[in-house]
């Protein structure tokens, strides 16, 4: 499961990073006046954080008291300050596009507007021409013509043509400005482009364009900053825990025991093979007298003295039946050996945390 290990570690740098970036970037924008000093404060926040989350993961049994649940609060509330710096950092960068989108919106109303205008303007002297061609068609109805009627039908004539030449012009004024919009919009494609897509949700849900991106922000954040966290620590757990051939294992439930008051380590009994009924064949270092035949109080005195060392059927040492477990200077610093002890011996982790202690000091 070497892959495992590799791959969750390097999703946690990448997160982590990306993460940290993101947030000391984002503060230092959100407090503009020292924002040197800001980004500065958080890179060290942000590096405490990801190691404070590593060392109570790797000694959540052994801390105890105060230091453990401040640490624990800590790592919790520095989360949120990167989660607020994240959204102040893509909220900003939002803002940047939602300012040029803003000032490409007023530019178009201009145009708009004055062709709402115009259009006003065009309804109107279209109304009068309606007025002019209805009163005059009920004159001439009337059948009274004469040279005063002819010159008042004359005149509306002449001021139907007007009309009728302003309505020409203010189509004409339509039609710059329609062009104007058009060239606004073809000059601003790639910013319509960056923001498409939160128009096109915005326009389907019927929710303003801010709203839309602020979920989205709000969404990014949730799963941001804690899943760098959550990385960190699966990739310490991973590498945390190794079995006696040194390979990946999963994490095993330590079967905990309470010692008796000596603290003494049990033993493990066996029976020693032997031939000839009394001894058996083995290493020349082992044979004291050079008789060629190595009894069983001559091979355990040359295990106690250098065989200890020695692996035992290819396996570490410490698996020998003959290991005494009470020796604890032969094997408390190997972590392997804890492991060992931990799972297949019925050991105490408290035991060996206060023997450690004791050497120590």
């Amino acid at each position: 499961m070497n892959w495992l290990k590799y791959l969750v570690g390097l999703s946690a740098i990448i997160v982590a990073g990306c993460a940290a970036y993101f947030s000391v970037t984002g503060l230092g924008v959100l407090f503009a006046g020292a924002s040197t000093s800001v980004m500065i404060m958080a890179s060290s926040l942000e590096l405490a954080k990801l190691v404070a989350a590593t060392y109570l993961k790797q000694t959540w049994d052994e801390i105890k008291g105060f230091n453990k649940w401040y640490l624990t609060i800590s790592v919790g509330i520095l989360m949120m300050i990167t989660s607020a710096g994240i959204f102040g950092y893509l909220s900003n960068a939002f803002q940047q596009q939602n300012l040029q989108l803003q000032q490409v919106d007023r530019e178009i109303l201009v145009h708009s507007t004055k062709i709402e205008q115009n259009n006003s303007q065009i309804q109107q002297l279209s109304t009068q021409i309606t007025e002019f061609n209805s009163n005059q068609g009920k004159i001439i109805d009337g059948g009274k013509v004469n040279s005063r009627l002819l010159r008042s039908i004359d005149n509306r004539d002449k001021q139907i043509a007007k009309l009728n030449d302003k309505i020409a012009k203010l189509q004409a004024d339509n039609a710059l400005e329609n062009d104007a919009i058009n060239k606004i919009k073809t000059d601003n494609l790639g910013l319509e482009k960056e923001v498409g897509g939160f128009r096109f949700v915005a326009e389907a849900f019927g929710l303003d364009l801010n709203t839309v991106v602020k979920f989205f922000i709000f969404i990014i954040v949730i799963v941001f900053d804690p899943l760098a966290v959550a990385l960190i620590i699966a990739f310490n757990g991973l590498i945390g825990k190794k079995n006696m051939y040194g390979e990946d294992e999963p994490l095993v439930e330590k079967n905990y025991q309470i010692y008796e008051d000596s603290g003494k380590i049990p033993t493990l009994e066996v029976e020693t093979e032997v031939n000839d009924g009394n001894s058996i064949q083995s290493f020349d270092e082992a044979d004291s007298n050079k008789d060629g035949i190595v009894t069983e109080e001559e091979r355990r005195a040359w295990y106690e003295k250098d065989g200890w060392k020695d692996p035992y059927e290819g396996k570490p040492f410490y698996t020998n039946p003959w290991f005494d477990w009470n020796k604890k200077e032969r094997w408390i610093n190997d972590r392997d050996a804890i492991n060992y002890w931990l799972n297949h011996m019925g050991g105490n982790q408290n035991a060996v945390n206060e023997y450690q202690k004791s050497i120590k000091k």
